[in-house]
């Protein structure tokens, strides 16, 4: 807690009004936010998909309505390649990036982007499609760590003070793996004893759980090679179940041993055809989308059984994005960045899949909700503001904060928008309430 007191007295601090008739901020005044943020809990995003892992962002409220100019940009760094996006906890942001022959880990000041160390390793990937080449899993935070997943099979475990390296292990080398046509992309999940991956080694190393502490190896399970979409831990069917989705199968397993509780082959995947996003989890229902003739699924799980609801080609077939999930109706992105025009967004309404609307030539792009609102990163690098309800999709406010092509999530937290571009990593204030 007093990592969230320092960051907000510095960021009160840093955001006054240069002006003659301004207050200054006392020491009294800065008692009083001291105690009031004592009572208070940061809005870290400290993994992919933010603290709940579905993209919903839950703290302060961020504002309705941006100047005409775009929200204000606090400030930019410049960065090297990856899709990698970035996590903000314990008072640190770290991103991901690549420069030249070697992965960049960078530890910075969230309020200010001031570096605080910077962690190198060799990298010699080549994407299989000669895309972007830079990392392309986003890292984890957690108990002054920080968990690192390489899009070459380099996983390594570093001390959030100084980048100092505790452990590491070459995950795609060791359990033989031939990752995906863009190289290794899941993400890593945390848990409270382990780190596990979907390696996709052939044996008996395709979803493989590595201790936090030092990086050994707790348990291996499955000879399925591994998707591009990261897996989630959520409470399911009355116990905590990891779901995850290989070339082969969506799994429900025992997160302790890595034990199947159920398992439902999926549709044919390739190197190049996979899922990529992450399967989004609510009540007893499991929704999982992907492109490349995948489909569209919905299943509900009961006594270790999967059954499935419906299976459809043009509900919502995601080809990266996660969907979001909000009283009966899905919102995404239906198709392929570079096919057939473009993904389009839409609605549909997850009892049946019926699509309620359509939003065309919106491009592809990431989504977070915050409560009633929508902020929409598109590949463009444009920054939206909208309202999505089952009737109807309003764009209320767009900026152009970064380049194309982008696709990573941004990260909110307390109102600010850390995002992620070609060669720029930039903060954005989002606040209702912004100090001007």
């Amino acid at each position: 807690m007093p990592t969230l007191v320092f960051s907000v007295l510095r960021l009160v601090l840093r955001t006054q009004p240069r002006s003659p008739s301004f207050a200054p901020v006392t020491g009294c005044s800065l008692l009083f936010i001291a105690v009031t943020c004592a009572t208070l809990q940061a809005s870290d995003w400290p993994h992919l998909l933010g603290p709940t892992r579905d993209a919903v962002y839950a703290g302060p409220a961020l504002a309705d309505k941006w100047p005409a100019e775009g929200p204000r940009v606090i400030w930019k760094l410049d960065v090297g390649e990856g899709y990698s996006s970035p996590v903000v906890a314990e008072g640190r942001l770290i991103q991901c990036h690549r420069l030249e022959d070697q992965l960049h880990v960078e530890c910075l000041d969230p309020a200010t982007g001031t570096r605080h160390w910077t962690f190198k390793h060799a990298m010699k990937f080549r994407d299989g499609a000669f895309f972007d080449h830079g990392p392309r899993p986003t890292p984890a935070m957690r108990d002054g760590k920080v968990y690192v997943h390489n899009t070459d099979g380099y996983l390594v475990c570093l001390d959030l003070k100084n980048g100092a390296k505790v452990w590491s292990r070459n995950a795609k080398a060791d359990f033989k793996s031939s990752a995906t046509w863009h190289g290794c992309t899941a993400s890593p999940l945390l848990t409270d004893k382990s780190l596990i991956l979907p390696v996709g080694g052939t044996n008996a190393g395709g979803i493989v759980a590595f201790a936090l502490d030092d990086g050994h190896t707790l348990w291996q399970a499955t000879d399925e090679k591994a998707s591009a979409s990261t897996p989630v831990l959520k409470n399911l069917d009355g116990k905590e179940q990891l779901i995850i989705v290989t070339r082969e199968a969506l799994h429900g397993l025992d997160p302790a041993t890595g034990k199947d509780f159920w398992r439902l082959p999926t549709r044919k995947q390739s190197s190049g055809n996979v899922y990529a996003a992450s399967p989004v989890v609510f009540d007893d229902k499991i929704f999982l989308s992907g492109w490349y003739k995948l489909g569209a699924l919905l299943l509900r799980v009961k006594n270790d059984q999967p059954e499935k609801l419906w299976h459809l080609d043009d509900a919502l077939s995601s080809h990266y994005t996660c969907t979001l999930v909000r009283d009966g109706y899905a919102y995404g992105f239906h198709g392929h960045a570079w096919e057939r025009g473009g993904p389009n967004l839409r609605c549909i309404e997850l009892a049946t899949g019926k699509v309620m609307w359509e939003e065309p030539k919106l491009g592809s792009g990431t989504i977070v909700r915050a409560d009633d609102q929508l902020v929409i990163l598109s590949d463009t690098g444009e920054l939206q503001l909208a309202t999505a309800t089952p009737k109807e999709f309003k764009i209320k406010h767009r900026a152009q904060i970064v380049g194309r092509t982008t696709r990573s999530y941004p990260a909110i937290a307390d109102g600010f928008a850390y995002i992620k571009g070609p060669r720029q990593l930039v903060c954005a204030d989002l606040r209702a309430l912004g100090i001007p």
